[in-house]
């Protein structure tokens, strides 16, 4: 099963991921103390706290069995090994090969029967359930959103949905083991992105701020690009109080 999952996942010439259309936004934590609640041990706290959601619809995925898939997820900046990326905490996806794809990579997802992403002329509404899990609805509206802090504007502000690492535990949401993924090009590529206001709402543990209109952006990518595992370690940063 492991040599099938590293071809599917890194082998792929032309990229395993083709064409997808996701929407995304950053914004400070509502509760910090939910926030390094939900921080696991092996990772420390950024400089500055910041809670990514995202929706993705996986729209041409390469090889089969791999197939159209969507995702939904909500992530914490967090710190490691002298560099930051992404914690996701909760990773649902809407088919079971993209579900043990993920596991192999540490990703902390599982299947459920519903996300969409339902693109208007206005702008697109996007709907995940996982029944006795979560449910979670993310209205987004074309336009000009607001002047946002240094951080939260450049990853508003970034082509790409996932432009930084994402850091992963093994075995799954537990660690010792702390890995880096991220998405590497491999053809010519393009992002179009977006920009405008989201209004989430949904129950997420204290870290969505229910019904407040967010900066926000709906991407799409045409190309070609894999996820790529860049090594991993057992150490565990110290973990530092969130900058004022």
């Amino acid at each position: 099963m492991r040599r099938l999952l590293d071809w599917l996942l890194y082998a792929q010439t032309g990229g395993q991921f083709r064409h997808l259309v996701g929407l995304t936004t950053h914004y400070a934590p509502p509760d910090v103390a939910a926030y390094r609640r939900y921080l696991p041990r092996a990772l420390g706290m950024p400089a500055r706290p910041v809670v990514k959601v995202f929706l993705i619809d996986y729209r041409e995925v390469v090889p089969w069995p791999l197939v159209r898939y969507q995702e939904w997820s909500l992530l914490l900046r967090a710190a490691h090994g002298g560099a930051e990326g992404w914690y996701p905490v909760t990773m649902p996806v809407t088919t079971w090969v993209a579900r043990q794809g993920g596991h192999h990579l540490g990703f902390p997802k599982y299947v459920t029967p519903t996300i969409g992403l339902v693109e208007t002329p206005d702008g697109a509404r996007g709907h995940a359930i996982a029944p006795g899990r979560m449910e979670v609805t993310m209205d987004f509206r074309l336009g000009t959103p607001p002047p946002a802090p240094g951080v939260e504007r450049r990853l508003l502000e970034a082509d790409s949905i996932l432009p930084d690492d994402l850091l992963t535990l093994k075995p799954v949401g537990k660690g010792p083991a702390a890995s880096r993924v991220r998405f590497v090009d491999v053809v010519p590529s393009r992002w179009e992105r977006s920009p405008g206001m989201v209004t989430i709402r949904g129950d997420a543990g204290g870290l969505i701020p229910q019904g407040t209109a967010l900066a926000a952006s709906l991407h799409s990518y045409r190309g070609g690009m894999n996820l790529v595992e860049t090594g991993d370690t057992r150490a565990a940063p110290p973990r530092r109080a969130p900058a004022a």
